[in-house]
């Protein structure tokens, strides 16, 4: 009974805490052209359904519903969701990616890659609710029944998706799950490596821009873009490094169940993982001067003080960055006065 309760806490608290985000881009009409605030209200989205699905299958435990149909529609939708948080997830590191690898074309891109972004999140939720409904319809073996026929005498009680889901489709969805974190991962790992030999390449230039006083208003605008976008990544990065690895260890402790069964081990860190999606949501939204300025208004119920164009000027789809000279920029500062100290000692 306790672990049912766990469950319905666990899935209230996912949809309570990100109904706030994606109700604060909807109301806020200047946030839907901005790519990492739709991103995060899609990710928003997904979680919040994710979490009324946990909530109502916890509820459905405690309340001890029997409905065999109701049990596997449940199981089927809220994995589904799981699997598209996995992709709204990688969505958000492409984000990342090209903030980092394109800084002046980054705003571009990902207005143009927004709609497959979405169809790849959605579609990946959809396949498996139809995949559901078709298992449901064979009435196929369900892991829990498969264990039972090999002599197991591991017991899953309630509505859990050993035995909701069919052998075969939780096996794809473990699979997928680790697939995506992954892909995830490496595109972090990448954005992460290459971001850092950028940013060690304009140290070195900008002490050559110091000696020989050279340098376009264009150099400068993408390094500061760059030098904005590589600082945010970082901060992302450690929240997203913590999670991703919770979601390739329980994916591959849940495969290995289908040989050494843990039902209460993987309950619990399965709830442990869902607990961690709050961190994602929040972090990667809040790294965003212009949805961080609409939580505060939602929050405070008064306009923000933060400039609504984030010190940009918007002209048209695509944003100018107001050049800015090479010793506002904060990583640049130190290699600059560094450079002015050895040429007072000249």
């Amino acid at each position: 009974m306790l672990y049912y309760w766990v469950k319905t806490l666990v899935g209230a608290a996912l949809a309570a805490n990100f109904s706030f985000p994606l109700i604060t881009v909807m109301v806020n009409e200047h946030l839907w052209e901005e790519p990492m605030a739709v991103l995060a209200a899609n990710m928003a989205l997904v979680s919040t359904g994710m979490g009324l699905s946990i909530m109502l299958i916890g509820l459905y435990d405690v309340v001890r519903i029997q409905s065999v149909t109701l049990c596997r529609g449940m199981q089927y939708s809220g994995m589904g969701l799981g699997v598209a948080f996995k992709a709204s997830q990688m969505c958000v590191a492409v984000d990342q990616y090209v903030a980092v690898m394109y800084p002046l074309q980054h705003y571009s891109i990902m207005v143009q890659s927004r709609p497959l972004l979405f169809a790849v999140t959605w579609l990946t939720c959809v396949v498996h609710i139809v995949i559901g409904f078709i298992a449901h319809l064979l009435d196929l073996e369900t892991f829990a029944e498969r264990s039972e026929r090999l002599g197991s005498n591991t017991t899953y009680v309630g509505c859990r998706w050993e035995s909701a889901l069919s052998y075969y489709s939780s096996v794809f969805v473990e699979v997928e799950m680790v697939v995506f974190s992954l892909i995830t991962a490496s595109l972090l790992l990448h954005t992460g490596v290459v971001g850092h030999r950028i940013k060690a390449r304009l140290m070195r230039e900008t002490r050559d821009i110091r000696r020989n006083n050279t340098s376009s208003g264009e150099d400068r605008d993408s390094n500061k873009t760059f030098l904005d976008n590589y600082r945010a990544f970082k901060k992302i990065l450690v929240v997203l490094s913590l999670t991703v690895s919770l979601d390739v260890v329980a994916p591959i402790l849940r495969i290995s169940s289908h040989w050494y069964p843990q039902p209460m081990v993987n309950g619990f860190l399965h709830q442990v993982r869902l607990l961690a999606f709050i961190s994602e949501g929040w972090a990667y939204g809040l790294l965003n001067t212009k949805l961080r300025a609409a939580y505060r208004k939602m929050l405070c119920c008064k306009p923000s003080h933060i400039n609504d164009l984030d010190n940009t000027i918007s002209l048209g789809r695509q944003e100018v960055v107001p050049a800015v000279s090479v010793p506002e920029i904060p990583e640049l500062q130190s290699v600059a006065s560094v450079e002015a100290g050895h040429l007072q000692h000249m």
